[in-house]
């Protein structure tokens, strides 16, 4: 239920730049987003929440929690990219890796909307307001696809 009902939070939120990014000006939001975080994330993540004192001091705990989790997700997707690129060099590579490349990329995915559903649970349990969690997932997700566009990640996925 938890699961179903983030899902739809985030879904719901996305709209409005799926909205902004079928008016062309995606590039524009992406060099915004960049001008905003540029002077740090967590600097980023205060203006943007702008916590009051008291949840100043149940949020950041839980960011700092979601901030380790997204770095050993990110570890993981680098090794594992590595690893086939390694292969791919090598010749290497054949179906069964590309299946296996793909299912270790949805387990990583999977397991990074486990982390989102964790952190949403835990700012809840630290007593933060449901708009400023949902509004905080929002943000990661935003900055998620800054990552992915700034990488170019379509260029990760080569199988052949």
């Amino acid at each position: 239920m938890t699961r179903s009902l983030i899902f739809l939070l985030v879904a719901a939120l996305a709209l409005p730049v799926l909205a902004q990014n079928a008016g062309g000006d995606a590039e524009a939001r992406v060099r915004q987003l960049k001008a905003a975080v540029a002077p740090g994330k967590q600097i980023f993540i205060a203006r943007q929440l702008q916590l009051s004192n008291e949840e100043d001091a149940r949020f950041w705990p839980a960011y700092d929690t979601h901030q380790a989790g997204l770095a050993d997700l990110a570890e993981r997707r680098s090794r594992l990219l590595a690893r086939h690129a390694e292969r791919l060099a090598a010749g290497e590579v054949d179906d069964g890796d590309i299946e296996d490349l793909a299912e270790e990329m949805l387990a990583l995915e999977a397991d990074e909307a486990d982390l989102i559903e964790s952190t949403f649970t835990r700012l809840g349990r630290a007593g933060m307001p449901v708009e400023k969690a949902v509004r905080y997932i929002q943000l990661e997700k935003d900055l998620r696809a800054l990552r992915h566009f700034e990488r170019g990640d379509d260029a990760d996925y080569r199988f052949r």
